[in-house]
C-alpha cells in the first residue's frame, strides 16, 4: 500500500461513505499495511528494530481523527553491531509520510531499557504498553518483550497499579462529570466513555499477562459490554466524521445530525433524538456500572479478599427467594452505606426475571416499599433499585421512562435518575432550609409527597405528561393496594406539579383573580404546602436553569399569596391596606439619615402597591438613592445606570431609571443584545409621577473579567438609542447555528398567545421561543412600532427557551379580540423570521 492509498482510504473513512466495514478496526488494519511495508522496504539498510502500535491504535481503536501512537523499540547500545537500527533513517521512511499527509503521529523512539524504565516510574506508559500490538520485527523479541513487561512491571506492582486505575476513574469522572447528568457527554472521558473500557481492558491485561482469568464479568455481562462498547464505537466515529476533527463531547446542537447519521430517523425529528440520547444513556450507563464491578473485584483480589467468591459487599443472596428480602437487601445497604454485592445483584437480577408480572407479588411488598421510600436514605435505595433493574419489575410502567432522555438545554438528568433525585431533594429538605424551611419541613417525609415525587414524570413522553401522569398514578397506586383517597392525593399532585411555577411565571401575580383562581383549584393549605414543596424539589432536580433567585420569589410571593385567600376566604383591601401599611412602616425604619422624613414619605406616596408588596425593603431603599440621583443630575443622559455582577447565578442585575417614554423597553432591550447580553428576567414599575426603575437580570459577558466594560458599552449604546430613534431600526439579530439546528427539528418551538381572560385591566402577550439576543428587543420594537403600549412584563428564560409574559394595552385598554389572532399570527412569523 502507497501513502497515497491510505490517505484515500483515510479521507472514505472520514467521509462516511456508505461502506461499514468503514470502522475503527479496519482503518487500524489499513495503517498496519501500510506501515508493514514500508518496514520491509527499509529494514535491510534500518537494521533490527520492534515497531509496536501502542494506545488505542494498539487496540485496534483507530477513529476518523484519532492520533497514530508507535513506538519503536531499538537495540540496547551494547547489542548494537554494524547493523544497528537508524532512528533517523526510521523517522524518515515511517514519520515524515504520515505528517506530509496529515496524520496525527504519536511516537517515541528508545531502547527495551529506557522504555521499561520510563513504565516504571509512569503508569500511563505502562498502561500503553499493555495494549502494544507488534507491527513490525521479530515476533520472539516482542514475546520477550511483553514478559519483560509483566515480570519486571506489572507483577511487582499489581496492586498499585490497580490502585491507580481506580483513583484515575475517580477523579476523571469528578472532571468530566456523570454523563446521564450532562447535556453534552464526553464520550471518551466521561462516566460510561471508552476510558472506562480502557480501563476494564487493562484489568484484564495485568491478570491475563499473569497466566490468570479471573471472572470479572459473567457471561451474559461480556455480551452486554461488547453491544455497549460497539455502539458507543460506532456514535464516537459519526461523531468525528460529524465535526471534522477529533472531537469526543457530544454537545447539544450536533445531536440531531448525529442521531439522523447513526439511522434513528430524519434530523427534523425530536423522537429520533430522544430515542438515540436514551440508547446512548443506557449503553453509557452500562458500562460504568461493569467498570465499577471490575474494578470492586480487581481491588478485592489484590487485597487477598472475596477471591472464592469473587463477590464485593453485602451477600446475602439465600434470600433473595422472597422479594419482601431483596426489598430489606436494598433498605440495609442504603442505611449502612454498603452497597450490595455484586453476585447478589446478578443473583437479584435472575430472581426477578423468574418472577410473573401477574402474579401480583408487588402488591405484598408496596407497605415495605412506602417506607423505603419514605426514608431519609431512600435515594440511595432508589439508585441501586434502578440499577439493578428492580424498579422496573415492581413498577413496570418505570420500563418506558428511566432512559428517556428529552432533547433541550434544560434537562439535566433522564426521567428516571430525575424521579430519584427529586426525591433525594426531598429527604433532604429540613427547617433550616432557605426556601420556605420553616413552612414545609414538616411534610418532607410525607407518603403521598414521596409517591408524587418518585411518579410524578412516569408519563414523561407524552403531550400531556401530567394528566396522563395522574391517570397512570391512580391505576399504579389501586394495583398496589393503597386506597382511593390517597391515590386521588398524589394523583392530584402529579397532575398538577407544574402548575405553581406556570402561575408564577406567566400570570401577574398583582391581580387578585389569579391567586383567587390558583386557590379555587387547590381547595386547602395542605394541599398548597404539598405541591410547593414538590415544585421546588422537581425544580432543584432538573437543573440550574429550573430553578433561579427570580423563579424563587415568584414561587414565595405565590405560595403566600395563595395560603393568604385558603386561611381567610379572600384578600380583602382592608388586608391589603392594612400589609401595606406595614411595609411602609417597615421602609420607614430603614430611612437613610440624609433623607429627610417628608422627602421619603414623598417617595414612598409614589411607589404603586404591587412594586412595594414585590420589592424587598432592601431593594427599595436601594432604588429610592437612584431616583434621588438621577432627579438632581444635570446636562445628563436622560437615565441612571447601575449594575451588580451575581456570580454566584453567572448573571448581572442592571437597575435603570428613568422617565417613561414611548420605546423604553425596546430600547434597553436593544442596548442590551448588541452586547451579547441576553434578559433572562425582568422586574418592570412605573412610579406614579412616571419614573422609571426597571431591574433587568441578564447574562454575564463571555469573558465576566471585564463585565465593567461590557455595561459601559451598553450604556454608551443606550444612550444612543436615546438621542436617536432610528439607531433601533438597526438591530442585529445573531442566531447561533446550534439555535438554528433546534429550530428547523421543531418549529413548533416558537408560540405567540393574546390572551384577554388572563388579567382583569390587560391583554397578556405569552412568547416561547428558542433563546436568542436581539429575541425580546425584535417584539418590544414590533409593539412599539405598532403604538401598543408595555404595562407589565414577567421575563425569564426557562428549559432552552424563552418565556416571556408581556402585559400590554392598546390607547388604555385591552386589544380587541379581532385584532389579537392576526397581531399573533404577525409576530409569531416575525420571530420565526430569526432562525431562517
Amino acid at each position: 500500500m502507497t501513502i497515497e492509498s491510505l490517505r484515500q482510504a483515510r479521507d472514505a473513512y472520514r467521509a462516511g461513505e456508505a461502506d461499514h466495514t468503514h470502522s475503527p478496526a479496519w482503518f487500524s488494519l489499513q495503517v498496519d499495511a501500510w506501515i508493514r511495508g514500508v518496514c520491509e522496504t527499509i529494514a535491510p539498510d534500518a537494521g533490527p528494530f520492534l515497531l509496536l502500535a501502542v494506545g488505542g491504535y494498539g487496540r485496534g481503536e483507530l477513529y476518523p481523527f484519532s492520533d497514530i501512537d508507535v513506538l519503536v523499540c531499538l537495540p540496547e547500545a551494547h547489542e548494537k553491531g554494524p547493523g544497528a537500527a537508524d532512528s533517523e533513517a526510521l523517522a524518515s521512511a515511517i514519520f515524515l509520510p504520515l505528517w506530509d499527509s496529515g496524520f496525527d503521529v504519536g511516537h517515541g523512539i528508545r531502547t527495551v531499557s529506557e522504555t521499561i524504565s520510563l513504565a516504571g516510574s509512569d503508569y500511563e506508559v505502562l498502561c500503553s504498553l499493555l495494549d502494544a500490538r507488534l507491527l513490525y520485527g521479530v515476533a520472539e523479541d516482542f514475546e520477550r518483550f511483553q514478559r519483560r513487561v509483566q515480570r519486571d512491571l506489572v507483577r511487582p506492582v499489581r496492586p498499585a497499579l490497580v490502585h491507580w486505575l481506580s483513583r484515575r476513574h475517580e477523579e476523571r469522572h469528578q472532571r468530566f462529570g456523570d454523563t446521564s447528568q450532562l447535556l453534552s457527554p464526553n464520550l471518551k472521558e466521561g462516566r460510561g466513555g471508552q476510558r472506562d473500557l480502557q480501563t476494564m481492558h487493562w484489568l484484564e491485561a495485568v491478570w491475563r499477562g499473569n497466566g490468570e482469568h479471573p471472572p470479572f464479568l459473567s457471561e451474559s455481562e461480556s455480551r452486554a459490554l461488547a453491544q455497549d462498547a460497539a455502539f458507543l464505537s460506532r456514535v464516537r466515529s459519526a461523531l468525528h466524521r460529524l465535526s471534522r476533527r477529533k472531537n469526543d463531547a457530544l454537545h447539544l446542537e450536533i445531536q440531531p445530525e448525529l442521531a439522523s447519521a447513526l439511522g434513528y430517523g430524519p434530523s427534523s425529528g425530536r423522537c429520533a433524538v430522544e430515542r438515540f440520547l436514551s440508547d446512548l444513556h443506557r449503553a453509557m450507563s452500562e458500562i460504568s456500572l461493569l467498570c465499577r464491578l471490575c474494578l470492586g473485584k480487581a481491588q478485592a483480589l489484590c487485597a487477598g479478599s472475596a477471591v472464592a467468591s469473587g463477590d464485593v459487599g453485602l451477600d446475602f443472596s439465600v434470600l433473595v427467594a422472597d422479594p419482601a428480602n431483596i426489598l430489606e437487601l436494598f433498605r440495609h445497604s442504603a442505611q449502612t452505606g454498603v452497597p450490595i454485592g455484586w453476585q447478589t445483584r446478578r443473583i437479584i437480577q435472575d430472581r426477578l426475571a423468574e418472577l410473573a408480572p401477574d402474579t401480583g407479588w408487588p402488591r405484598g411488598i408496596a407497605g415495605r416499599f412506602g417506607e423505603i421510600l419514605g426514608g431519609t436514605t431512600a435515594a440511595s435505595a432508589l439508585e441501586q433499585m434502578l440499577e439493578v433493574g428492580f424498579l422496573r419489575s415492581f413498577l413496570p410502567e418505570f420500563g418506558g421512562i428511566e432512559n428517556l432522555v428529552q432533547f433541550d438545554a434544560y434537562h439535566k438528568l433522564p426521567a428516571g435518575p430525575h424521579l430519584v433525585e427529586t426525591v433525594r431533594q426531598l429527604a433532604s429538605f429540613d427547617a433550616g432550609h432557605e426556601f420556605l424551611g420553616d413552612d414545609l419541613a414538616d411534610l418532607g417525609d410525607a407518603p403521598c409527597l414521596r409517591w408524587a415525587a418518585l411518579l410524578h414524570d412516569i408519563a414523561k413522553g407524552d403531550d400531556d405528561h401530567a394528566r396522563k401522569g395522574a391517570e397512570m398514578t391512580r391505576i399504579i397506586l389501586a394495583r398496589l393496594g393503597f386506597d382511593a383517597a390517597f391515590a386521588a392525593e398524589c394523583a392530584f399532585l402529579v397532575e398538577h406539579h407544574l402548575l405553581l411555577v406556570h402561575t408564577a411565571t406567566r400570570r401577574d401575580l398583582g391581580e387578585e383573580s389569579v391567586i383567587h383562581g390558583l386557590a379555587a383549584k387547590l381547595g386547602d393549605v395542605r394541599l398548597l404546602r404539598l405541591l410547593t414543596l414538590l415544585t421546588w424539589a422537581d425544580s432543584m432536580a432538573t437543573g440550574p436553569k429550573a430553578w433561579t433567585p427570580w423563579i424563587e420569589n415568584l414561587l414565595r410571593e405565590t405560595y403566600f399569596k395563595t395560603r393568604r385567600v385558603l386561611e381567610y376566604g379572600f384578600l380583602s383591601e382592608d388586608n391589603r391596606v392594612h400589609r401595606l401599611s406595614r411595609l411602609r412602616d417597615s421602609l420607614r425604619a430603614q430611612r437613610p439619615g440624609h433623607l429627610s422624613v417628608a422627602e421619603f414619605e414623598r417617595y414612598l406616596g409614589l411607589m404603586p402597591p404591587r412594586y412595594l408588596m414585590q420589592t424587598s425593603p432592601r431593594r427599595i431603599v436601594e432604588h429610592i438613592e437612584l431616583v434621588r440621583s438621577f432627579a438632581r443630575r444635570q446636562d445628563a443622559p436622560p437615565f441612571q445606570f447601575a449594575w451588580e455582577h451575581k456570580t454566584s447565578t453567572k448573571a448581572l442585575r442592571l437597575t435603570l431609571v428613568s422617565t417613561d417614554r414611548p420605546g423604553l423597553f425596546a430600547r434597553v432591550c436593544s442596548a442590551l443584545s448588541r452586547h451579547g447580553l441576553s434578559v433572562l428576567a425582568a422586574e418592570l414599575c412605573v412610579w406614579d409621577d412616571r419614573t422609571v426603575v426597571d431591574v433587568f437580570w441578564v447574562t454575564e459577558p463571555l469573558d465576566p473579567l471585564y463585565a465593567d466594560e461590557t455595561v459601559q458599552a451598553c450604556r454608551s449604546t443606550l444612550e444612543r438609542l436615546f438621542r436617536d430613534e432610528t439607531e433601533l431600526d438597526r438591530l442585529p439579530v445573531q442566531v447561533p447555528p446550534r439555535l438554528k439546528k433546534v429550530f428547523a427539528l421543531d418549529p413548533e418551538l416558537v408560540r405567540v398567545d393574546f390572551d384577554n381572560d388572563a388579567s382583569d385591566f390587560h391583554t397578556v402577550l405569552s412568547i416561547q421561543a428558542p433563546d436568542v439576543p436581539g429575541l425580546l428587543a425584535t417584539v418590544s420594537l414590533s409593539l412599539y412600532r405598532l403604538g401598543i403600549d408595555l404595562i407589565f412584563a414577567k421575563i425569564a428564560t426557562q428549559k432552552d427557551k424563552a418565556m416571556d409574559i408581556l402585559h400590554i394595552r392598546e390607547g388604555g385598554e385591552k386589544i380587541p379580540a379581532v385584532e389579537c389572532e392576526a397581531l399573533a399570527r404577525s409576530l409569531r412569523l416575525l420571530i420565526c423570521s430569526l432562525y431562517a
